[in-house]
């Protein structure tokens, strides 16, 4: 425990104890901190579940705690869903930063005065957040712009509340059986890694240049421009958009939009992310998807983004064919994938949870059923498995449900999961057409010229690292053999042994070699008498491990 967050450490255990989390310190390394009569909630176990108090408790321990729930809250493989429901509610509204702090951070980044930089800024923040806060503002050009900024001191606030997160992992994995199976230790370093990314905003500014390349010529999908001269690791400068967000029905009804075909463009428009790019925007709530005059849809805040590799994309969307058509054995094949070919503690188990899934979802069916229904059961099975999927898919899983619900507020009567199954079929249909097929067959021709091109350079190097002594081999299984081996190598030799002893005694005895003991040479006879002792020893040991 380092002196330095001392004083965070009582925050912390302070809401805990407020929380009625008292269990939790009294098994810990900070239960000598706290009087006995502290041990006590100021909030009543009784009038909230535990799931809920978690939530309550993570809100009012700050941004750091929030970002770990959110985080949480999209891996179902580790926590049940009851958990799951609560984490998705957290808040992060934070009070407004001063004007004058702002401003001290973009004239630091920026190198000049705000007045010299922009034509106008606005006092009043149009977003507040507990990582940013966002202005508007106009650059000298006469470009109309928004200026998301970080918060004072929010790095150092993240890093100590890092420091406390890892170490109340630690305790955790250590002291509560049931938390360990979750990692707790390893979730807090990919916490770590992702609020580091998030607190580098040239990450984001990448993200809207890639996203802009990649839907350049895409009609129906505007991106905002980034101004890099006016964005760094704490400051980014972006387009403001002026459009209707997507769950304001009425407003974009009055403005003659189709919503139902709304719905389908921007799941059109998720299908081309995902499975043609393997690249999409993840966070797609309401307040980030805005519908522009021309009708184009306008995606904003591209700080959460997800990545799926060619094999992901091919997996993800068998699934997905697979669950629509009932087919069993492509779906295991499909899960089987994504987890990697990391181990199933009880396949048959699985097996038959898949086949429940199926029956429950039958094809004939799919056309009346929702998104979210499969992706809980889906959900619920990665769960009760352990299953190992990347992160990814997960975030991939919650923007589908977050899309089911924005199309079922935009039109009701739309059905998302016939949709995804249209589409699906669809780049089914275009995969296993001939340009596409012989696309897959260079792709997979360069994957094997790859590996044939660097593997003499890969023997080499290895073979000198044997010669260097760095790499030691070591051949599993070898042991029993050896053993064997030894065992027979050892009876062969009692065996010759045995032998000469009793064909010297036999000569001595021939050989009538003094002394005597009644006309027998006493040599010959104690050779004759301690070989036929060992070999009774001999014989025994073979009858007593029975291999004869």
């Amino acid at each position: 425990m380092k002196f330095k967050n001392l004083h965070r450490y009582r925050q912390v255990i302070r809401v805990l104890i407020k929380y009625g989390f008292d269990d939790v310190l009294a098994h810990s390394r900070f239960r000598r901190f706290i009087p006995h009569r502290q041990l006590q909630g100021e909030i009543s176990k009784y009038s909230y579940t535990r799931y809920e108090r978690m939530r309550m408790a993570i809100e009012e321990l700050g941004p750091t705690f929030i970002k770990f729930g959110q985080i949480l809250s999209n891996r179902p493989d580790l926590l049940p869903i009851e958990l799951i429901n609560e984490l998705e509610k957290l808040q992060d509204a934070v009070p407004s930063i001063a004007t004058q702090n702002v401003k001290k951070i973009i004239e630091a980044d920026l190198g000049s005065p705000v007045e010299k930089l922009f034509a106008s800024f606005s006092d009043q923040p149009i977003a507040s957040a507990s990582i940013a806060q966002v202005h508007e503002g106009r650059l000298k050009t006469g470009e109309h712009v928004v200026i998301k900024v970080q918060r004072p001191d929010i790095a150092s606030v993240i890093d100590t509340d890092l420091e406390i997160l890892a170490e109340l992992a630690e305790i955790a994995e250590h002291n509560f059986s049931n938390l360990a199976r979750l990692e707790p230790v390893e979730i807090v370093k990919a916490l770590n890694k992702s609020m580091n990314r998030e607190l580098n905003f040239l990450l984001e500014t990448n993200n809207i240049i890639r996203f802009q390349e990649i839907f350049k010529d895409e009609p129906l999908l505007y991106t905002p421009i980034v101004y890099t001269k006016y964005s760094t690791r704490r400051v980014i400068t972006m387009e403001y958009i002026s459009g209707i967000k997507i769950n304001q029905v009425q407003k974009l009804r009055a403005s003659g939009i189709n919503l139902h075909e709304l719905a389908k463009k921007g799941l059109f428009l998720y299908f081309e992310q995902i499975f043609k790019h393997g690249f999409f925007h993840a966070d797609p709530h309401p307040g980030n998807v805005l519908i522009m005059p021309d009708g184009k849809i306008c995606l904003i805040d591209f700080g959460m983004m997800g990545t799926l590799n060619r094999q992901d994309k091919d997996a993800f969307k068998d699934l997905i064919v697979a669950i629509t058509k009932g087919n069993f054995t492509k779906l295991v094949n499909a899960i089987e994938q994504l987890t990697k070919h990391k181990k199933v503690t009880n396949k048959e188990e699985l097996e038959y949870d898949i086949n429940i899934l199926l029956d429950e979802f039958p094809p004939y069916t799919i056309d009346e059923r929702n998104m979210t229904e499969v992706v809980d059961r889906l959900q619920y099975i990665i769960y009760k498995h352990k299953l190992s999927f990347p992160n990814d898919f997960f975030l991939l899983l919650r923007t589908l449900v977050i899309l089911d619900g924005i199309s079922n507020i935009l039109d009701p009567e739309f059905n998302t999961l016939k949709y995804i199954r249209h589409q699906s079929l669809r780049l089914f249909e275009e995969s296993i057409r001939p340009k596409n097929l012989m696309k897959l067959t260079l792709n997979s021709l360069l994957d094997i010229w790859d590996y044939l091109r660097v593997m003499p350079s890969d023997f080499k190097k290895i073979i000198e690292r044997i010669k260097e002594g760095k790499i030691q081999i070591e051949i599993t299984g070898l042991k029993p053999v050896l053993h064997t081996l030894d065992i027979i190598s050892n009876r062969l030799a009692a065996a010759i042994i045995l032998a000469a002893m009793i064909i010297g005694s036999s000569l001595i005895v021939l050989s009538h070699i003094p002394p005597y003991w009644n006309n027998i040479p006493i040599i010959g006879l104690i050779g004759i008498m301690f070989s036929g002792a060992f070999g009774i020893i001999l014989i025994l040991s073979i009858f007593k491990k029975g291999k004869y």
